[in-house]
């Protein structure tokens, strides 16, 4: 009998509903592990009581056990969805060795924990090199992908905005790196149970502030670069999902992450000053996460108008998980050195989250790109037979119009499959609508 690996083995059972909870489950997670590492400082004696250790511990576990059955699906979709994409195989094994040895790190600072009531900040460096590097790396390639791809698209704008919106993304992991190295590089090497968490200032002062203004400068563009490139994305869907549940959810998204920097820059929000402290950090640090839920729901919200088990359904999927985990993933931070190092397990979690970017938005992409193409050959196929539109005047001639303009769009639709491995996203009922459409246009104009 032919051996198959234990993650093939086990994702058959993991069906879209299940990985909607264990989602929900990893989001859960790691907002909260998130938020206490924003104010560890905060609360350095329930961190380092036994309860404090303990969820530490149990934020591990859950880190552990999702991600197996992550990458297990996303590994199972691929093989099924036919993907014919440059690096992904190799993508996804390298995504897959870097997660477990993130959670073999953890491993280690938990039993250096237990065995001698300290840890090493090597390990924080450790992990933050490798999810950072993870980012990078990704969504390199995502936006390698997309310039690549854009030249052989008749120069799509969608498919730009998105490619400068990964290179936005790629240059703001890069400065992370920096700044948080920087910043831990100020701790001690070792961190004892009877250490606060202090959240250090930039030490290279003038280079330190431009470091660290670039990579909010760069942070700001690739949002407002994904919002644009996501809302060309999902247009198609529109009609489906309902303009106004659509654009509200989209414009709560820019709405909320533009407004809440501002007000934490202006004083709205600041903690020197103000008896609720903890409370407004908390409401701050919460902007991102907010943002990456209301991302995900509008994508999810699309991919449910779409077919049941179809390849582009799975991929907004995938790509609507992969957002809200990122920004979930990507407002964690570890160079405050708390005991536990609390937000360790959601920044360890950011390379995955790319990762799911990567295979959920790219697909998506070139569905919705086929489903364009797909009408544009449509319609200039009906613009060639306009002069027998000229004499239709009966059903049966503009039954034989339908005939030719979907022959020549099956025909169509064959070969972006072939060439991408994703089928079409256009039903033939889709079709069907759509060319009525545009018969009902050149019948109007003419």
């Amino acid at each position: 009998m032919r051996r198959t690996g234990a993650s093939v083995l086990f994702a058959p059972a993991l069906d879209s509903k299940k990985l909607f909870i264990i989602m929900i489950i990893v989001a859960v997670t790691l907002t909260i592990d998130s938020e206490i590492g924003t104010i560890s400082d905060m609360i350095p004696e329930q961190l380092s009581s036994y309860g404090g250790i303990a969820g530490f511990v149990a934020m591990w576990v859950i880190f552990v056990v999702t991600q197996y059955y992550i990458l297990a699906y996303i590994k199972k979709s691929n093989k099924e969805s036919r993907l014919k994409a440059r690096y992904l195989n190799l993508m996804h094994r390298i995504v897959t060795i870097a997660q477990f040895v993130l959670a073999g790190i953890i491993g280690l600072v938990i039993l250096q924990m237990f065995i001698a009531y300290e840890y090493n900040t090597a390990m924080l460096y450790a992990a933050i090199s490798i999810s950072y590097g993870l980012w990078i790396v990704t969504l390199g390639l995502l936006a390698r992908a997309f310039i690549s791809w854009y030249r052989l698209s008749n120069k799509n704008l969608m498919v730009l905005i998105l490619a400068v919106s990964m290179i936005a993304y790629v240059i703001n992991g890069v400065l992370g790196v920096v700044n948080y190295i920087n910043l831990l590089a100020q701790h001690k090497s070792v961190i004892k149970s009877t250490d606060v968490a202090v959240f250090p200032t930039f030490s290279l002062a003038t280079v330190g502030d431009i470091i660290l203004s670039t990579y909010q400068i760069a942070s700001i563009i690739a949002y407002i670069l994904t919002w644009i490139g996501t809302v060309m994305l999902l247009r198609p869907y529109i009609k489906k999902l309902g303009r106004i549940k659509f654009w509200a959810v989209m414009a709560a998204a820019m709405v909320y992450y533009l407004i809440s920097f501002p007000l934490f820059t202006l004083g709205y929000f600041n903690p020197s000053e103000n008896v609720d402290a903890m409370t407004n950090i908390l409401i701050t640090s919460m902007s991102s996460v907010i943002v990456g839920i209301i991302f995900g729901a509008a994508f999810l919200s699309v991919a449910r108008t779409l077919q049941t088990g179809s390849n582009v359904r799975n991929f907004m999927i995938i790509a609507a998980y992969g957002f809200v985990l990122f920004y979930i993933a990507g407002s964690a931070i570890v160079s405050q050195a708390s005991y536990p190092p609390y937000g360790l397990a959601a920044l360890s979690f950011t390379g995955l989250s790319c990762y799911l970017i990567y295979s959920g938005l790219y697909f998506s992409a070139v569905s919705v790109s086929q489903d364009m193409a797909l009408r544009q050959t449509i319609k200039n196929s009906v613009m060639k037979e306009s002069k027998l539109l000229d004499r239709i005047g009966s059903a049966q001639m503009e039954k034989e119009l339908q005939g030719r303009v979907l022959t020549v769009a099956k025909k169509a639709s064959n070969i972006m499959e072939e060439e991408t491995g994703i089928e079409a996203p256009m039903t033939e009922e889709d079709m069907n609508d759509y060319l009525e459409l545009v018969i009902k246009e050149v019948q109007k104009k003419s």
